[in-house]
């Protein structure tokens, strides 16, 4: 595993992937099975950001009461209920929230705190502002946490290598739905020359 610090002349920004109550929490309406035990992690990542002033760039699930994924799934993370809320660990009291409206958002992306993607898919390219989040971003290295692995992860560290990000996964801070999707996950991440680290390295490393 490589360190970050070999790598601190590249500015960073962090992407926290779906980190809402209705996911993370056993009262959630779609708990993940163990995905508080890497609360900690997170929110140490997000201390460590706040710290360095580091962009921290959110996703979220933001639904109608009758969206058609929940033909797939159970309601979950419907906009304007407790469990669409991101979890205290990962929530900024100043965030800037991006709804799923064009023209929602105008660059430049803050230099530090958090924006917030709503979407209604497992990527947020389905936000027509996402391309004018990315854009100023571009030269970035991208730091990616959050659930879960096998999907909406997945799904923004592949769009952000397409992008030409080069892109790093912190290994203690995600979370699977099932233990085999998330390995084969990780290994096509990893075929898309994705870097997984740990929290330990990420809150290791220092900026130019």
């Amino acid at each position: 595993m490589h360190i970050l610090r070999d790598h601190h002349l590249q500015p960073v920004v962090f992407f926290d992937i779906d980190t809402q109550i209705d996911f993370m929490l056993p009262e959630g309406k779609l708990y993940m099975r163990g995905a508080e035990r890497i609360i900690p992690n997170l929110e140490r990542l997000v201390r460590w950001a706040r710290a360095n002033s580091v962009p921290v760039i959110s996703t979220a699930d933001a639904h109608a009461p009758d969206d058609p994924e929940f033909r797939t799934w159970p309601p979950h993370c419907v906009a304007g209920t407790p469990g669409q809320q991101r979890i205290p660990a990962t929530r900024f009291a100043e965030a800037l929230v991006i709804p799923r409206r064009a023209g929602a958002f105008h660059p430049p992306v803050p230099a530090s705190g958090q924006l917030v993607v709503e979407k209604t898919t497992y990527s947020p390219e389905d936000n027509p502002n996402w391309n004018a989040v990315l854009g100023p971003l571009a030269g970035c290295r991208a730091v990616v946490f959050g659930v879960a692995t096998e999907i909406c992860v997945r799904a923004v560290v592949l769009a952000l290598r397409r992008r030409g990000f080069p892109v790093d996964v912190v290994s203690d801070a995600i979370r699977a739905v099932t233990e085999e999707g998330g390995r084969q996950a990780l290994v096509e991440m990893a075929k898309a020359g994705v870097r997984m680290v740990s929290t330990d390295q990420v809150c290791a490393a220092t900026r130019a």
